[in-house]
């Protein structure tokens, strides 16, 4: 009966030592400063508050491929602005982050979905992000197994 108990308390031991004693990243992309989102121009882009980049309020899209992507973002002209282009991986998840923390305000996206980004290495990339919760926030980009993508344009 001793060597039981003493056997159960060291597997507990080992489950809660190798559970959550990494920190996460529970601050998110932002080190100071109000986060969050301003629609303007009558619901054409939203400004994102501490960065001041300029988001595409609709998504665009199916596209199938990088370049059908980019060749739109190169021809939208929106709220007299023509320097749009394709978000990086990074940008994405700013954008994804101030909407998991609820601070978008009154700029109601749609951010479910594949979206075409800045391609790393020359490929191109298709995929969103995706919160888990385990010790706290865990946040993971996930690559489409789709063909098609959306945009949501960014700028400057």
């Amino acid at each position: 009966m001793k060597d039981n108990l003493l056997f159960y308390s060291l597997i507990i031991g080992v489950l809660i030592g190798c559970g959550c004693t990494s920190k996460q990243n529970v601050t998110g992309p932002y080190s100071s400063g109000e986060i969050g989102l301003q629609l303007l121009k009558s619901n054409k882009y939203c400004r994102e508050i501490n960065s001041k980049t300029m988001w595409q309020f609709k998504k665009e899209g199916k596209f199938s491929s990088l370049q059908e992507a980019d060749r739109y973002v190169s021809n939208l002209e929106l709220g007299g602005y023509d320097d749009w282009r394709l978000p990086s991986k990074r940008e994405l998840y700013n954008l994804f982050y101030i909407f998991y923390r609820k601070k978008n305000n009154d700029c109601i996206m749609n951010v479910n979905g594949d979206f075409w980004i800045t391609p790393n290495n020359q490929e191109a990339t298709l995929g969103h992000w995706e919160v888990y919760h385990l010790c706290g926030p865990e946040y993971k980009f996930v690559e489409s197994i789709k063909a098609k993508g959306y945009v949501r344009a960014i700028r400057p």
